[in-house]
């Protein structure tokens, strides 16, 4: 857990330092996916090459299927035989998400901290509505909340503080003591024994809420999108998916994996709208930028 919390604290200091010198979310977004691709674009090649041999040698594992077909214990040892020979993994597919995996929730991770070091400026800042202002992409009225219709534009305080686990590590707070001082003042932080913490409390809820009255004013009556970011996101998925599959030929449904390609042409895309339904609207900008960039 501290190893994935220390590189999920890379990748957000990393985006903020690239941020710091191109000055907008959207092209740090840009080039931090460019980044990641780089690091994983030879464990891609690795997965794309052990599904089309897996693919190859369908006609030989279908043949042994029709041959052992009533002797299970003889079909599994003859296709595992014609797998080693051929050099093809059942799991050759699979291996390398050990390594991407952690990376895209630690990306995730990221992102979702930054977002809230943004919701503590609105807090804290004298020039809130301005900041508040700099957030708006597009259709999306801030960045740093989900293109979902159904949420709002700043962040609840019951929402906010549920995390408050979460929020006490944030370097950004632990290089920022003032930031801290504010937060206490607000009602929504304390102090016991020379350590700040967030408070997740009725009247710490209610001092948020308070504290972002005038901001929720800004734009009173608007939602934060129209969830055209997480559909995008699953569609281009869908597409990067699909796209894998296009040449390789048909698979027998009672061959070894040949069913996980048609679940994951699913999936994947069901998960990345929920995941940006779920998170802000910059995650489902690098979600988006990543499916480009695999088609």
């Amino acid at each position: 857990m501290q190893g994935d919390f220390f590189l999920t604290t890379w990748f957000l200091q990393g985006m903020k330092w690239i941020y710091g010198n191109v000055n907008s979310v959207f092209l740090t977004i840009l080039i931090c996916t460019l980044v990641l691709r780089c690091f994983t674009i030879f464990s891609d090649i690795k997965t794309r090459k052990s599904s089309a041999a897996m693919a190859a040698i369908q006609p030989e594992l279908q043949k042994l299927q029709k041959k052992y077909g009533n002797d299970p214990q003889k079909l599994q040892m003859a296709q595992s035989k014609l797998m080693k020979e051929r050099g093809v993994s059942m799991f050759g597919s699979c291996l390398p998400m050990l390594i991407t995996m952690p990376l895209f929730f630690c990306f995730i991770a990221a992102f979702r901290f930054w977002g809230y070091e943004e919701t503590i400026r609105l807090l804290v800042s004298e020039n809130a509505e301005e900041i508040l202002l700099s957030y708006k992409f597009l259709w999306v009225n801030n960045i740093w909340q989900a293109d979902n219709g159904f949420m709002p534009v700043i962040q609840e305080g019951s929402k906010f503080l549920a995390q408050a686990g979460q929020l006490d590590r944030l370097l950004y707070l632990q290089n920022n003591p003032g930031v801290w001082e504010k937060l206490v003042e607000l009602g929504i932080a304390v102090q016991e024994n020379g350590v700040y913490h967030f408070l997740n409390t009725e009247a710490a809820i209610a001092a948020y809420n308070t504290a972002m009255e005038p901001l929720n004013a800004v734009y009173a009556g608007y939602n934060n999108g129209w969830f055209i970011l997480p559909l995008l996101a699953g569609a281009t998925q869908f597409l990067a998916a699909k796209i894998t599959q296009v040449g390789q030929p048909p698979q027998d449904p009672n061959a070894p994996g040949a069913n996980m390609g048609k679940t994951m042409l699913w999936m994947m895309p069901i998960m990345s709208v929920w995941f940006c339904l779920t998170y802000n609207a910059a995650f489902a900008i690098y979600w988006i930028l990543t499916s480009i960039f695999m088609v």
